[in-house]
């Protein structure tokens, strides 16, 4: 039987809590299940700060934004644990830790069909219901990626 490969984007709030808890409920006891972990980050800039004594000013600016990025990857692996003390084994969970190079919604259908997951599980905000269908990642996933399960938690 072929592995069951599900995408959940994370983005380190209370609602991707829930897709988690949601994949957890769902899919750790199916052994053939496999879930990755997905976020697409806005790269840093490149700036080369001894070019210009103008530019040192901005030293402290650029460590703190690195290190708010390894403090988000490290958020995934905890994710990650989080997923392993609730049933899935180590081996059956991974996490992509990526540079955005397109809209985030293009990310993750880019990672969705080069993975060839069969499942999505989105999060979203409560809100009113037509706001689902409005124009954003989600919609645009929706109507975009063919033979590919969406769920979205609320």
């Amino acid at each position: 039987m072929a592995a069951i490969k599900i995408l959940v984007p994370y983005n380190y709030n209370a609602y991707e809590e829930k897709a988690l808890d949601f994949v957890i409920n769902a899919f750790s006891s199916q052994r053939d299940a496999k879930v990755t972990l997905f976020n697409a980050y806005t790269p840093l800039p490149e700036v080369d700060m001894d070019a210009n004594p103008e530019l040192s000013k901005m030293r402290d600016g650029m460590i703190s934004l690195s290190e708010e990025l390894r403090e988000k990857e490290e958020g995934l692996k905890s994710a990650m644990q989080h997923m392993i003390d609730n049933g899935f084994s180590e081996d059956r969970i991974d996490y992509v830790f990526k540079e955005k190079q397109e809209s985030i919604a293009d990310e993750i259908m880019q990672a969705a069909l080069k993975g060839h997951y069969r499942v999505i599980v989105l999060s979203r905000q409560p809100a009113k219901v037509t706001r689902l269908f409005g124009r954003g990642v989600h919609s645009k996933i929706l109507s975009t990626l063919k033979d590919v399960v969406v769920c979205v938690t609320t």
